[in-house]
């Protein structure tokens, strides 16, 4: 049974008491409009803050506490949900009725993420400045590291250039000249106005009434600065216009070939189950077109997938092709597109791409993350729905709903990473 409270002025928490797990997880997530000019700042601040709080001064004694309280653990969380960025943490702990001496666990752990975040350890009135840049090391590190993975490194450049003048083209971590950028005054300073500006949003999911873990954080961020929160929200993608090509080149030993797509609808439409469906049959798993066609019949690809992105309303399809093999590859890829709008999609086809969604649906509802991580985003886009809800939706979509949705897709976009020229 989910309830949700405003436990103090816009901080608000979703509770579903279950008693399917034997541990309890809780997030805190600050919201904020996703922007270049705080991307990285609101992704450093809380690796920060779990560097040592009241109590708690540095990692070391934070591990310590955690180990105390039955293993309980506390990490970092920084999503990019449409054109909204979040950041705080998730805490996974045993219930309380499983403590081997009968010692409370979420009591004291809802006290330490009070703690962490708002009585971080200080240096000469501002963040710790060793601390700010052993993390902003590990940011840049991270932020560096996306070209390592070319196909994410692909997919990334396609949004910026599909998305450029759209919030949605920030990366979540944003760009290595911000982090670059970022010191222990600064920082703070910025923190300061992150806690008093931006609407918090806290997911418990345990055997616990929702009604008394309102009460142990209304304790523990009784002290939350409180101002007028910034706006957040996501537009939705607008219609494609003439087709953009990008191509770069870097030193790779096979293409990547990234296609953007304005999908017609976002997550907070009727129609989206359709879509789900539809991307499904169209690139999502090894029983799609793009997989059985394209890269399986045809070798055309070494892999091709589709996949959508619910908030903004975008589609996008990642592929290893041969360079040589660009136009082939391209006009495939679109041709299988072209056949689920005419309804060439088969019984088969249908049925096991409802069946794959259904698995995946369900495998998200006996994990936790994953309730937390659909509750936030069913917050983000003003409806109350379950999974259990959207798995019916989904298991009641037909073949021609499927291609209606595929009608609505429109190309925005190509990207092509491709070797340099030897």
């Amino acid at each position: 049974m989910n309830k949700r409270l405003e436990i103090l002025p816009d901080v608000f928490l979703t509770a579903e008491q279950s008693d399917k797990f034997k541990t309890g997880s809780l997030s805190l997530s600050l919201l904020r409009p996703l922007s270049r000019a705080e991307a990285s700042a609101n992704a450093l601040i809380p690796a920060v803050l779990l560097r040592g709080c009241r109590g708690c001064p540095d990692i070391r004694a934070i591990s310590a506490f955690l180990d105390d309280h039955c293993g309980a653990s506390v990490g970092v969380l920084v999503r990019k949900k449409g054109e909204v960025q979040t950041t705080g943490f998730y805490s996974v702990f045993l219930e309380d009725c499983f403590s081997p001496d009968g010692s409370p666990v979420l009591a004291p752990v809802i006290d330490l993420l009070g703690r962490l975040l708002l009585e971080p350890v200080l240096e000469g009135g501002v963040f710790v400045p060793a601390w700010v840049e052993g993390e902003r090391q590990n940011l840049l590190n991270t932020i560096d590291a996306r070209i390592n993975n070319k196909a994410g490194y692909a997919m990334s450049q396609m949004f910026k250039a599909m998305c450029a003048g759209e919030a949605y083209g920030v990366p979540r971590l944003g760009e290595r000249a911000d982090a670059e950028a970022l010191t222990a005054e600064g920082l703070y300073g910025w923190y300061r106005q992150l806690l008093a500006r931006s609407r918090v949003e806290l997911f418990y999911h345990g055997r616990c009434p929702g009604e008394e873990v309102a009460e142990l954080l209304r304790a523990a961020l009784r002290e939350l600065p409180r101002a007028v929160p910034d706006a957040y929200g996501t537009d939705a993608s607008p219609r494609a216009g003439t087709v953009r090509e990008v191509r770069e080149q870097l030193d790779v030993t096979q293409g990547k070939l990234s296609m953007g797509f304005r999908l017609g609808c976002t997550a907070a439409e009727e129609t989206y189950p359709a879509a789900l469906v539809m991307n499904a049959v169209y690139g999502a798993g090894v029983t799609s077109k793009l997989f059985t066609n394209v890269r399986e019949k045809m070798s055309l690809c070494y892999y091709a997938n589709s996949s959508l992105e619910k908030f903004k309303g975008v589609m996008a399809v990642s592929s290893g092709i041969e360079f040589d093999q660009f136009d082939t590859a391209r006009a495939e890829i679109l041709r299988q597109l072209d056949a689920v709008r005419a309804g060439e999609i088969s019984e088969a086809e249908l049925e096991a791409a409802r069946r794959s969604l259904l698995s995946s649906l369900k495998t998200g509802m006996d994990s936790p993350g994953r309730l937390e991580d659909y509750a936030l985003g069913q917050v983000l886009l003003g409806r109350a729905g379950t999974m259990e809800d959207l798995a019916r939706q989904v298991a009641a979509v037909t073949a021609e709903e499927a291609a209606a949705a595929a009608r609505r897709v429109e190309l925005d976009t190509v990207y092509f990473l491709e070797g340099v020229p030897s």
